[in-house]
C-alpha cells in the first residue's frame, strides 16, 4: 500500500534514501517499507542526524520527529533541530509564531485562559467555557497548518500519533468559530 508522507524541516536539506531533497512535501512510498531521512540543517548551531520511517512511524530518533496520522494515507512528519549540546533546560521555550491558532493552544496548555480569550471574538468567547478550551486542545502538542492536503485547514497535532483537522475562522485577527472536521 502507497502512502504519502508530508516531511517539514526548517531551513534544512533531506537525504531520502541517500537522494538529496530540498523539499518533501509530499514524498509517495510503500507503507511497510523502511525509508531512511538524513536532516542536514543549514545552520551551524544544528547537528546532522538520521531517523528511519516505517509506517509513517519513526522507528530511530523518535524524540526529534513528530509523525501523525493524517488519516486517508497522508503522514505529516515534523523533524525537529537536533542541539549542538549535551546540558538541556527541562523545558524549551516556546517558539515565538504568528500562527494565531498555535499560539492559543499554548495559552490554553499553560492554563492562562485570560490571555487565550483575547484570541477569541466575542461571540466565542461568551459561549466557550475555560473547561471546553482545556478539552478542546487536550493532548495537542502543535497546531500547523495544513498546507499538505487539499483539504486545508490547520492540523492539531496530538502526542498519540494522529492528527485532527479543523478550520478556523479568523475575523479582525481574533479567532471567530472552530470548525472540526471528521476524517472517515
Amino acid at each position: 500500500m502507497e502512502s504519502v508522507l508530508h516531511f517539514t524541516a526548517d531551513n534544512s536539506v533531506l537525504l531520502l534514501n541517500g537522494s538529496f531533497v530540498q523539499a518533501a512535501a509530499a514524498v509517495r512510498y510503500e507503507y511497510n517499507e523502511p525509508l531512511f531521512v538524513t536532516v542536514l540543517p543549514l545552520d551551524a548551531a544544528y547537528l546532522p542526524y538520521t531517523v528511519e520511517i516505517l509506517g509513517g512511524k519513526a522507528v530511530t530518533n523518535a524524540n526529534l520527529a513528530v509523525c501523525c496520522d493524517m488519516g486517508g494515507g497522508h503522514y505529516y512528519i515534523e523533524l525537529r533541530p537536533r542541539y549542538a549540546y549535551v546540558y538541556s533546560p527541562s523545558e524549551r521555550p516556546a517558539p515565538k509564531s504568528d500562527n494565531l491558532p498555535a499560539r492559543l493552544s499554548v495559552l490554553v496548555q499553560e492554563h492562562n485562559y485570560d490571555a487565550a480569550r483575547t484570541m477569541l471574538t466575542a461571540s466565542l468567547n461568551d459561549s466557550v467555557s475555560d473547561d471546553a478550551l482545556a478539552d478542546f486542545f487536550d493532548g495537542v502538542v502543535a497546531v500547523r497548518e495544513n498546507t499538505f492536503t487539499p483539504q486545508k485547514g490547520y492540523l492539531l497535532i496530538k502526542n498519540d500519533g494522529t492528527a485532527s483537522r479543523c478550520d478556523m475562522v479568523i475575523k479582525n485577527g481574533l479567532i471567530e468559530n472552530i470548525i472540526m472536521h471528521d476524517e472517515t
